[in-house]
């Protein structure tokens, strides 16, 4: 059976009790593992005295006791300490160190702590920095307080050559023991560069538009270019910039960055990321808007991640804010002894979320058409670490008093007096964008007839310089009632006819 020890007062005594604990049968084999855990903490914080049982492949009771073993719970922060991991530490992420001379420990990049002891497994213990300390909540051991020796780096993703030589001291506070650590490597390259700050690398506001990016991106650029200053520091300054901007500079990858920082950029390369539903409404738009062209104000009411919030809780622009709804990530569950799966779980978002009144501006084309939609992609509502889907809206064109549209085409009706229909008429129109249209006619108008003007209706969409035409029907308004005298001039001018046939 294998036995992990980080020092060795311990070898003798362990070695007789292991031969005792493999002939004991399971019941008191569990039994006598709970009281060394219990009286030796597993090797947690302090001198690192202690010792874990592995139960694997070489444990003939492993799989009958894993049946039976108790689901850890969560650990809690003691009053008073942060779970945060605050910018100025995010170095330490993704670091391995050596603890007392004994076993190396690795702070991962999630904020869980991986020690060789047993109160250590499924995430049991966890680590948090703020206030110029480094924290461990170590499973019984408890929790560790421990300080920085030696010169921190500035930069968010430092080399493993600018961290040899830190050590971390510091006291087991349960009873004040002495412990310390020495960095050993960076294991997880890519931990440290998921705090990255990309407008901070450019010296932006976290509200800089797609115009200040690509302006200041040209100056910096320039200003850092290799072939200006050959030196090494400048270089990986360029590099950095460059890297900022092509993902400021790209919407997918910004509003990702925006809304759930460096590990959901990462995802997307990696087609790890879900993609939000569409907000679909209609936007009433007249016919002068679709004969016209303009800008349209849209107003939504969505829900917006806070950026602000991860840096600067207490700003003004945070009033207001709460905890967005609720993630799904991907973690890993244990099923058995050594047996782990991932699969899906809803978790607590640590991103604040506010409700925002935001303004799209509809851009309305010369000759669009009732029942065409315009797509905004990302503006719908957002959740971190999700492209957030698209608002698509529906033109609905109201009706006009004066137009109808048929294609390209507009139709209208209009009156004329019998007098007019007789001998001739002409009318001015005032159309869509205020120029006035002139039509007429000398000759008799039949009841109905439609008068046709040629370039007057309305711009075709893929063309906007060339029009449909206007088709004016004309209804001849007859007399209700005659004069005598009106009578008489009429039958004057108009001959009777013959008598009607039968029908």
């Amino acid at each position: 059976m294998p036995m992990r020890t980080p020092c060795s007062p311990w070898c003798g005594r362990l070695a007789l009790t292991a031969s005792i604990f493999l002939a004991t049968p399971p019941p008191v084999c569990a039994f006598i593992e709970e009281l060394f855990s219990q009286h030796f903490g597993g090797g947690g914080g302090g001198g690192g005295g202690g010792f874990q049982f592995e139960m694997g492949d070489g444990d003939p009771f492993g799989q009958m006791r894993g049946q039976q073993q108790r689901q850890p719970r969560k650990p809690k922060w003691p009053r008073g300490v942060s779970d945060k991991i605050t910018k100025k530490f995010s170095w330490v992420k993704g670091t391995e160190w050596n603890w007392n001379n004994w076993r190396h420990v690795k702070f991962n990049k999630d904020g869980t702590f991986d020690a060789p002891t047993g109160d250590c497994q499924q995430g049991q213990c966890l680590w948090a920095a703020s206030k110029g300390k480094v924290y461990i909540l170590w499973g019984e051991a408890g929790l560790h307080e421990l300080e920085i020796v030696g010169t921190s780096p500035t930069e968010p993703a430092p080399s493993a050559k600018a961290l040899e030589g830190l050590r971390l001291e510091g006291v087991r506070t349960s009873d004040g023991e002495k412990c310390f650590a020495a960095f050993q490597r960076i294991f997880d390259h890519e931990a440290a560069e998921l705090d990255k700050d990309l407008y901070e690398i450019l010296g932006l506001p976290d509200d800089a538009d797609e115009a200040d990016i690509k302006k200041v991106y040209r100056k910096l650029s320039l200003k850092y270019h290799p072939d200006r200053n050959p030196d090494e520091e400048t270089r990986r300054k360029f590099i950095e910039i460059r890297d900022a901007h092509e993902i400021l500079n790209d919407p997918d990858k910004k509003i990702l960055y925006d809304t759930g920082g460096m590990e959901a950029v990462k995802k997307l390369g990696k087609e790890e990321i879900a993609k939000g539903e569409n907000i679909n409404t209609q936007l009433g738009v007249s016919l002068e808007d679709l004969y016209n062209s303009g800008v349209m104000k849209a107003q939504l009411d969505r829900r917006i991640v806070c950026r602000g919030c991860r840096r600067k809780p207490d700003s003004p622009k945070c009033t207001g804010c709460s905890r967005c709804p609720n993630e799904i990530k991907q973690v890993q569950q244990q099923v058995g002894p050594g047996m782990f799966i991932q699969r899906e779980q809803e978790v607590q978002s640590k991103e604040k979320c506010k409700q925002e009144n935001t303004v799209i501006d509809v851009n309305i084309e010369k000759g669009m058409r009732d029942g065409e939609q315009l797509t905004f992609e990302r503006m719908a509502e957002q959740r971190p670490g999700m492209l957030p889907g698209a608002v698509v809206f529906t033109l609905k064109a109201r009706k006009h008093s004066k137009f109808t549209r048929r294609g390209d085409d507009l139709h209208m009706e209009m009156q004329v007096s019998l007098r007019e229909a007789l001998l001739g008429w002409q009318q001015s129109i005032k159309h869509l964008d205020g120029h006035i249209v002139e039509i007429g006619t000398e000759d008799v108008t039949k009841p109905f007839q439609v008068v046709k003007v040629k370039g007057e209706g309305m711009p075709l969409r893929d063309d906007p310089a060339t029009f449909g035409d206007l088709y004016v029907k004309v209804e001849i308004m007859s007399p209700t009632t005659l004069t005598e005298s009106q009578r008489e001039a009429i039958d004057a001018v108009f001959q009777k006819g013959a008598p009607r046939s039968e029908l």
